[in-house]
Parts: C-alpha cells; structure tokens; sequence
C-alpha cells in the first residue's frame, strides 16, 4: 500500500483551491477564529505550502520538495503575544495528534514552555511513537539560530539563501 506522507503547515493558513495543490490539502484547523477551514489571508502559508509540495509536471512554476505528500493546513495569527504562542502550541499538538508526519513551522518565538512542551511532544510522540519530523526556520537574523528552531538538535532547522547564494533577509 503506498501510504501519502503529510505535512502540517502552521502558518498564515492555505489558498487550498491554488492550483499546485490538486485537492492534496486533507485536514484544516484554524486557531484565529475557530473555523474549520481557513483561507490565507497573506500568503505566506500558501508560499511555504507550495515549497514543500507543490505538485510536479503541472507546467506551473515550481514543483515541491515533496510533490505527493498530502497537506495539512493548520492557521495561526504570526504576531508576537502570549496568546499568540500559546495557540502555536496548540496547533502543533493538534498537527502531530492528527496525523501529521511533518510539522512544518517557519516563524520564530520567544522562549515559551508551553511551545517547548508541545515541540518535544511530536518529536517524542507524533506518528504513533516514532516522532514526527519538526521543521522551523533558522530566522532572518544575521546572529545564531532563533527559538525554537534552536530547542533542541532532534529539530530539522532551515534558512534561506538570495538569488545570488547569500542568505536571505
């Protein structure tokens, strides 16, 4: 049985209807407002989406880095707040309780124990115990890697680099 991976997207939410997703976006929680879909209001989440799994040989733009994996859009207000961080929480523990194999997060926060807990737990947990594969973003800084991609080692932490192979700003 050729069993589809998926990948949580904790971001601004998903345009599920774009073209490169081909109806793969399986599951939807929005913590904003309540709802369970959720359409993107900024893009990023639908950027960040098309980066992991854009479907290939579309003659569209771009393929993704994983074409056939199945997408979950999970959405999240990315201001800083205390409420803020702590809906993030929830939305990783959501992703990994239902079924995510890859949580994807590419925002930074500020130190939180309750974000902690929630990371360790899919790490830990996630995929019936085998643990999911978390992904964050090293951050946009010109210093070490910002929180919580610099949690722990087991996190997979990414940054970007220019057209020109600089890093990104």
């Amino acid at each position: 049985m050729d069993e589809k991976i998926s990948i949580a997207i904790l971001d601004s939410g998903i345009n599920a209807n774009h073209i490169d997703f081909d109806r793969r976006v399986i599951a939807f929680k929005d913590f904003v407002n309540n709802k369970s879909y959720a359409y993107d209001d900024n893009g990023h989440g639908t950027h960040v989406a098309g980066i992991a799994a854009a479907v290939r040989n579309n003659g569209l733009q771009v393929a993704g880095v994983a074409p056939d994996a199945q997408i979950m859009s999970v959405s999240n207000q990315l201001m800083f707040s205390d409420m803020m961080t702590k809906k993030l929480a929830y939305g990783i523990n959501w992703a990994w309780r239902n079924g995510a194999d890859v949580i994807n997060c590419s925002w930074f926060s500020y130190n939180c124990e309750m974000l902690a807990d929630a990371i360790m737990q899919a790490l830990e947990n996630g995929r019936s115990g085998k643990g999911c594969i978390v992904v964050f973003a090293a951050g946009n800084t010109d210093g070490a890697i910002t929180y919580p991609g610099s949690l722990c080692p087991e996190i997979l932490t990414v940054g970007a680099l220019s057209p020109t192979g600089e890093k990104a700003d």
